[in-house]
């Protein structure tokens, strides 16, 4: 059916008179949970006062020889630790999202006070749905992208594996590529359990318990992996660890560009962060994730391509997502009759924590 576009149906029989309209119905509860548990996961306290949460991370000792009574003349010697690593994690982002209704003239719309007041629920509602969107998209992305320029990535070797000429070499390809995976991610398993200087930024000497370790997979190769390459094998059991653990979109996951680009026709180019963008005389509103239009102009660091070959990533403590207030004002005027909503809210700039490890799985 096209939109509707005012007119009212003529009746069958008496043709001076129009059939009325019997309802109106308005969509609620249009954002559901989605891919937002690894945001609230990652929350944590914030504040009205103050800007800053500081996290620290000293080194491993040394062992020395002991000489005996020669240590004698060494007992007012001073073994100073090593200076701490300390990183700051500030509340310097701060966004509003606004609305305005009113509870006259657009009351006309309506066919009943039920009908109305529905609507101005639901569109005060959108108030904290954009923010729920805001928050699971741009956390998102940046998990999706983010890279140590210190940890290296753990490259699985998939490019070897041969095309398939029959459905038999489908079915083999399709085991040997989720045995691939299962086997790299569980030599890093085994890799971060031993001491290893690897696995953080500041290259401090570190191990992990396997049960700290949190894998958030590439969706793509979650439901390769599932749907394709598992049944294959009759078990699931020991092949892939954590494959249900967290997974995101694959449009989340890519490369942040480091020059301008002007987007092709091929291109998947998507935003890093929530903005808006003129294309031939067109205004687009994008949030993270969404991908921008053919012949738009992306400024470095605005944006990143999707790269199909990033699997996971590899991480003990999720990046923080502080909150630094959430304040719902608003404001009648008297002289158009209308009411302002206002959602004000502050949050950190997205770092991963130097001291632990963010390490990316990538098919080879």
């Amino acid at each position: 059916m096209p939109a509707f576009a005012g007119s009212l149906n003529p009746n069958e029989i008496f043709s001076s008179i129009f059939n009325m309209i019997i309802s109106q119905q308005i969509n609620a509860d249009n954002i559901k949970e989605g891919f937002s548990s690894l945001v609230n996961k990652a929350r944590t306290d914030g504040g009205l006062y103050g800007d800053t949460k500081l996290y620290y991370d000293t080194d491993v000792l040394k062992s020395h020889a002991w000489g005996g009574d020669l240590e004698a003349p060494n007992l007012l010697a001073l073994d100073r630790p090593e200076d701490p690593e300390c990183q700051a994690i500030s509340l310097n982002v701060f966004r509003q999202i606004r609305v305005t209704v009113d509870y006259y003239l657009s009351k006309r719309a309506w066919k009943d006070e039920g009908s109305f007041a529905q609507f101005n629920s639901v569109t005060l509602g959108w108030l904290r749905e954009t923010k729920k969107v805001y928050d699971q998209t741009t956390y998102n992305a940046f998990i999706g992208t983010r890279i140590s320029p210190v940890q290296a990535d753990v490259n699985v070797t998939l490019s070897t594996i041969t095309a398939p000429a029959t459905t038999a070499d489908e079915e083999s390809k399709n085991r040997l590529r989720a045995q691939k995976i299962g086997q790299a991610i569980a030599n890093l398993m085994v890799a971060m359990k031993d001491v290893s200087r690897d696995y953080n930024d500041y290259g401090h000497l570190k191990s992990y318990d396997e049960d700290e370790i949190t894998i958030i997979f590439n969706a793509a190769y979650v439901n390769e992996i599932t749907y394709l390459d598992l049944p294959t094998i009759f078990h699931k059991e020991g092949i892939v660890k954590k494959i249900d653990q967290e997974m995101l979109p694959a449009r989340y996951f890519g490369n942040v560009l480091t020059a301008s680009k002007t987007v092709g026709a091929t291109d998947d180019v998507r935003a890093m962060h929530e903005q808006e963008i003129t294309v031939s005389g067109t205004q687009y509103h994008l949030f993270a994730g969404d991908k921008f239009p053919v012949g738009a102009v992306v400024a470095a660091g605005d944006g990143y391509e999707v790269d199909g070959t990033i699997i996971a990533k590899v991480v003990t403590k999720l990046p923080p997502y502080m909150s630094a207030f959430e304040v719902g004002t608003s404001f009648f005027n008297p002289r158009s009759l209308t009411e302002n909503h206002y959602l004000t809210f502050g949050h950190n700039s997205l770092e991963h924590l130097y001291a632990h490890p963010f390490v990316r799985v990538v098919a080879n």
